[in-house]
């Protein structure tokens, strides 16, 4: 199953790590969610399902090589993370901004 997180613009979200999708609805407002660390070979990926206007979702991993954050400010935007050697490493992405 999926885990769904509702934007609330106030409260920063853990993502599920054990789960392997996270849909994120910012139709409402901006959100912030963080991302612990994986287990060796787990992949995870995150959707923005809706967004309304500027409304982003940033999400902050405790550990992402080379990157601090990634973005998602559009409805249908993803990321797909696989985690190794103690880092999430970005292996696909469709619109995101992954920033140092």
């Amino acid at each position: 199953t999926s885990q769904s997180i509702t934007a609330d613009g106030s409260t920063a979200t853990a993502i599920d790590v054990t789960s392997a999708i996270t849909e994120i609805n910012a139709t409402s407002a901006t959100h912030s969610c963080a991302m612990a660390d994986g287990v060796d070979g787990q992949i995870k990926t995150i959707i923005n399902t809706a967004t309304s206007g500027t409304n982003a979702i940033t999400i902050t991993p405790a550990n992402l090589r080379g990157f601090s954050t990634i973005t998602l400010n559009a409805p249908g935007e993803t990321v797909t993370c696989l985690f190794k050697n103690s880092n999430w490493n970005v292996i696909a992405s469709g619109g995101t901004v992954v920033l140092a």
